[in-house]
């Protein structure tokens, strides 16, 4: 991981999270009706993980999602690290 292990973090900041990353997924789906709202990700892991939240979505999850105050961006654990993921998201317009 990093040097700095997940920890999970309190509800309201990650329910605030996952308002944010449902609208997110909402603006980037082709169509509205293929978005998400912040109840569909109810049951999505929050960890901070140092100014990010890290959204994990339950069972096998190919696709993780960091949320920071800068921006919001994915990334496949089977093709990235967690930390190559963050330096990514840092360098985000």
């Amino acid at each position: 991981m990093t040097d700095q292990d997940p920890v999970q973090v309190p509800a309201e900041i990650a329910d605030a999270g996952r308002v944010r990353l449902a609208e997110w997924l909402t603006a980037e789906a082709p169509t509205p009706e293929l978005g998400a709202t912040p109840e569909e990700l109810a049951d999505w892991s929050a960890h901070q993980v140092e100014e990010f939240l890290l959204f994990v979505p339950p069972g096998y999850a190919n696709l993780m999602f960091l949320v920071a105050e800068h921006g919001i961006s994915s990334f496949a654990p089977s093709e990235q690290t967690l930390e190559e993921a963050m330096v990514a998201a840092r360098s985000q317009p």
